[in-house]
């Protein structure tokens, strides 16, 4: 019986070292395609054969996905956007008999990964990812990768992948309609940050809707919260003090919408007497918050959900659309 030829055999033979030779036979994108084929051509010849056991479970169905994120905070755990997804995709992954691991994706903590390497050491059969820049390096390999994957709130897709989100549109047109009907002519939409995809779509809508409803909305501007507390407090507190007349602010964020409350309050200006105040989320506290807030409220459990069947219908091979899901107002105090 013949040597059994091992990893450290093609290693020595090519010149690279073992983890360049296991990477370049399991296709991780930071191997150059050229070192690739010479390393796959070697094994070849030397008749290399990968460990059986673990290969057996490449390019099978693991049932387990990815849940991928960058995006858990210091925000209360209950409260965390980013969890309520994942138990929304565990509930339905479970039910389909598929398990679901969370990742929480730190640059500094995953130095060099690819999206392959990670999908390939946990032999994954798919990936929902969440919380990245649209344009983030780590989305655009998964786009181009083969393995199906769902993106929440990240507008990208193609015949392996596909993505989905609350319906902003609606959103936007049911926000600002209650501003218009509620006597609201000076106001404020309250945006987060740019490099989030969400945030161009909602400013795609608000702006379309304003342009349609320019009479009943006489003064309004356009200001960043950034998605966080501090940024909105701040911003806010300059724009009524630059802008007394402005009466009532549309917040992208529950938290942002905090934020602008205690600016107003910091400005002797009564909630909603003086200025209204209307979120987007509908997080645990609003409803306790002094006035409560009044909100937008989408579902991120099914938001979660609806990746994780979006995932097993890419799976199959079936051609998937993304998924747009409602979302219901709220009404309490703060408007």
């Amino acid at each position: 019986m013949g040597k059994i030829v091992t990893i450290k055999d093609v290693a020595k033979a090519t010149g690279f070292s073992v983890t360049t030779v296991s990477r370049a036979l399991n296709d991780f994108d930071d191997v150059k395609i050229a070192t690739k084929e010479l390393i796959k051509r070697t094994a070849q010849q030397m008749g290399y054969s990968p460990n059986i056991l673990a290969k057996g479970l490449v390019g099978q169905d693991t049932k387990t996905f990815g849940f991928i994120t960058a995006n858990f905070s210091a925000t209360t755990l209950m409260d965390n956007f980013s969890f309520k997804l994942y138990m929304g995709c565990l509930q339905v992954a479970n039910e389909s008999g598929y398990e679901v691991v969370l990742i929480h994706y730190s640059a500094k903590l995953y130095q060099g990964k690819t999206f392959a390497q990670i999908i390939n050491e946990r032999n994954l059969s798919g990936a929902i990812i969440q919380g990245f820049d649209s344009d983030d390096p780590f989305c655009n390999a998964a786009l181009e990768s083969a393995i199906p994957t769902v993106f929440i709130d990240i507008g990208r897709q193609n015949k392996t992948s596909s993505y989905v989100m609350s319906d902003i549109a609606q959103a936007a047109k049911t926000g600002l309609q209650l501003l218009i009907d509620r006597n609201y002519t000076h106001c404020c939409f309250m945006r987060g940050s740019l490099d989030a995809y969400v945030t161009r779509v909602w400013l795609e809508e608000v702006e379309k809707f304003v342009k349609k409803h320019r009479l009943d909305l006489p003064e309004f501007e356009i200001i960043s919260g950034e998605y966080n507390q501090e940024s909105a407090y701040s911003n806010a507190l300059q724009l009524m003090q630059q802008q007394p007349r402005i009466n009532a602010f549309f917040c992208a964020s529950d938290v942002m919408a905090i934020g602008v409350m205690k600016a107003a309050d910091d400005l002797g200006r009564q909630v909603p007497k003086s200025v209204a105040v209307l979120g987007f989320d509908n997080i645990a506290v609003a409803e306790y918050l002094s006035p409560a807030l009044s909100t937008i409220m989408q579902y991120p459990d099914k938001i979660g959900g609806g990746a994780v069947s979006q995932l097993l219908a890419l799976q199959r091979g079936e051609t998937v659309l993304p998924l747009l899901l409602n979302t219901d107002l709220v009404m309490r105090d703060s408007v």
